[in-house]
């Protein structure tokens, strides 16, 4: 029988998915670990991850792929940051190795401002956080102001068409389709190189297979 969700149990999931925390906060990390591991892919792949990049994630989770992205090219360093604690610690932890090598770090944010310099990255990833982005034109400023010269960012969400119609996304989601996508990346002002329109065959957030519409947008600054 097919679990029945309360409105609580929804609020719940919603609030895990923009904030993991504590031991609930791990398993929604390692359900979007199998959720977003082919967006993720896509994502790094479409950034062409070169000799001696540094790479910026934003909202990584427990970053089980940070070992994939430094080891995509020479010299590549990797940083994620994230506005959960949880997922913070648990990153670290999978990532000790790496983290001890300083090849890999990771930092917490206040999800509104990027607690870095100036030009300091190369490339920059996020996958489905945008939806919790609180200041969608201030934080994509931040991206851009990080960003170094030439380096580019990708934006990689599911369409607002298949969002709106999950149970969770009435409780603190803003939806995204290619038009508001590309005028979030123009406000910046990123230029857009590509966007691609593609279908993901997963397992959802609810514990079901799905398959989703997704966006992934290149920009360059």
């Amino acid at each position: 029988m097919a679990k029945e969700w309360t409105e609580a149990d929804l609020k719940e999931i919603a609030q895990q998915l923009s904030c993991p925390s504590g031991e609930m906060g791990i398993a929604t990390g390692e359900r979007m670990n199998r959720s977003n591991l082919n967006m993720t892919k896509r994502g790094f792949d479409i950034l062409a991850i070169a000799n001696n990049d540094t790479v910026l994630e934003i909202g990584p989770g427990n970053a089980v792929q940070a070992d994939a992205v430094v080891n995509a090219a020479e010299g590549v360093r990797y940083v994620g940051v994230d506005i959960s604690e949880t997922m913070i610690q648990e990153a670290q932890r999978r990532n000790t190795g790496l983290v001890a090598s300083n090849q890999v770090s990771f930092v917490l944010s206040d999800g509104q401002t990027m607690p870095f310099a100036d030009n300091s990255f190369d490339k920059i990833l996020t996958v489905n956080t945008v939806y919790f982005w609180q200041d969608p034109v201030s934080y994509i400023a931040e991206i851009y102001r990080v960003l170094k010269p030439g380096g580019r960012f990708a934006l990689v969400f599911a369409d607002k068409g298949f969002m709106d119609n999950l149970p969770f996304t009435q409780y603190g989601f803003q939806t995204y389709d290619k038009s508001m996508a590309i005028n979030l990346l123009q406000s910046a002002p990123f230029s857009l190189e590509a966007i691609l329109e593609e279908i993901d065959h997963t397992i959802g957030n609810l514990g079901h297979p799905v398959e989703r519409p997704i966006i992934i947008a290149l920009a360059k600054k």
